[in-house]
């Protein structure tokens, strides 16, 4: 991951989005993350699409 928060690039961004479905990201890489998610669209689309199939496969396994 990036030393600051302004470091961060997409692969690391997209990495804390899918590690951020399975656990608490730390203060630093939440701060991190947000901060890139400020400035790029790309990764505010990736956070959609998962949040999306996170949601779905919960209905899917809770069979609603």
């Amino acid at each position: 991951m990036a030393d600051e928060a302004g470091d961060l690039h997409c692969r690391a961004a997209s990495r804390l989005l899918s590690e951020a479905c399975e656990r608490d990201l730390t203060p630093r890489e939440l701060a991190a993350l947000r901060y890139h998610l400020d400035e790029c669209f790309t990764c505010r689309n990736f956070e959609s699409h998962l949040k999306f199939l996170h949601a779905a496969s919960g209905r899917l396994r809770s069979g609603r």
